[in-house]
């Protein structure tokens, strides 16, 4: 089957009606309860291939994840919003559904202009630093601590004669803390170095951690040193964590602590390390190093990974996996992959 026509350049405004359009395939062929049939497919390889822009629809509608589905219905009706969002099975498709046509319909959804970035453009607009989706990037700041930013990321950075503030809007990085060598103006102190996430603040202590922005929490891993977290609603109930902990940071609670999972912080390194993970969780991870959909089939997700992976190179890793595990790769287009369980 032809390849879809070459997208239009990213700077392409993607017209309202075929935003809806890619949203109506995306549900169509994403319902686990219906399966397309073979006729359907065709028909959405047409619409793919009839227009250049029907192809950089699709690929930006294929690149968002939970998390940006759960951005992007901010701003909606509340009742939209809630709905969508707590519903389950059907339930939940049909509002997400009515959620992203009504986003779609205003330009919300596809008509930012996006440069490789798998989140919406003002987020990156906005942001002091960030990266693309498979990008990863460093900077010094301008204290001498080192940040370094994972794939699809987005901070802002608020530096003052009182403070040190990193924000993490999406994704995830890692921080190498460095001495506050220019102290409260006032009070003469050291000005503290702290990262603050949707569900609160994790605050360093010399240290070398990694801070990560999921859609409902935050995790953070301490590699070096010693941080404190402190969720939003409860301050006082603060954390440490040592050097080879982990924890999760909600907004009225952090914790417990853990061990260190294996290859916290690999993708420092370019590499995503797993020892025995399940199948989904894996791609889960690995997706979020490539552009579009990458799915396990349900006949795939008791399988087991362990191993080092190349983040750089993400067909190798899945080519990788059909010669470590009876799995085999069924590819709708470059942007739609299904690991499936080898006949």
């Amino acid at each position: 089957m032809d390849q879809p026509a070459p997208p239009p350049p990213a700077t392409a405004t993607i017209p309202p009606a075929v935003a809806r359009a890619a949203v109506h395939w995306l549900l169509t062929l994403d319902d686990d309860s219906a399966p397309p049939s073979e006729r359907t497919r065709q028909q959405w390889q047409r619409w793919l291939q009839a227009d250049p822009l029907h192809a950089q629809a699709w690929q930006r509608i294929a690149t968002l994840d939970a998390q940006w589905q759960q951005q992007l219905l901010h701003g909606l009706p509340a009742s939209v919003a809630r709905q969508a969002l707590t519903a389950s099975g059907h339930g939940r498709r049909h509002a997400l559904r009515l959620a992203l046509l009504l986003t779609a319909g205003t330009g919300g959804l596809l008509a930012w202009q996006q440069s490789g970035l798998g989140q919406p453009h003002w987020q990156r607009l906005a942001a002091d630093l960030a990266t693309a989706t498979g990008e990863q990037r460093s900077r010094e700041l301008a204290d001498g601590t080192r940040l370094w930013l994972n794939t699809a990321t987005a901070v802002n950075l608020h530096y003052s004669a009182t403070e040190r503030l990193i924000v993490l809007r999406a994704g995830e990085i890692l921080v190498h803390s460095a001495p506050d060598n220019t102290p409260d103006a006032t009070t003469g102190q050291p000005r503290p170095l702290r990262v603050r996430t949707a569900e609160g603040l994790v605050r360093a202590i010399g240290t070398r951690f990694t801070v990560r922005q999921h859609a409902q929490h935050t995790s953070v891993a301490v590699l070096e040193g010693a941080v404190e977290l402190r969720p939003a609603q409860a301050p006082q109930d603060a954390l440490r964590l040592e050097a080879g902990e982990q924890a999760t940071l909600g907004r009225s609670q952090a914790g417990p602590a853990t061990p260190l999972a294996e290859g916290a912080g690999a993708w420092h390194d370019g590499m995503l390390v797993v020892n025995d993970m399940p199948l989904p969780d894996f791609l889960a991870e690995l997706s979020r190093y490539r552009s579009g959909l990458l799915r396990c089939a349900p006949d795939a997700a008791g399988l087991r990974v362990s191993g080092a992976y190349p983040l750089a190179d993400t067909d190798r890793v899945l080519n990788a996996l059909t010669r470590a595990l009876p799995v085999q790769l069924q590819a709708r287009t470059r942007w739609w992959v299904t690991v499936e369980r080898r006949s």
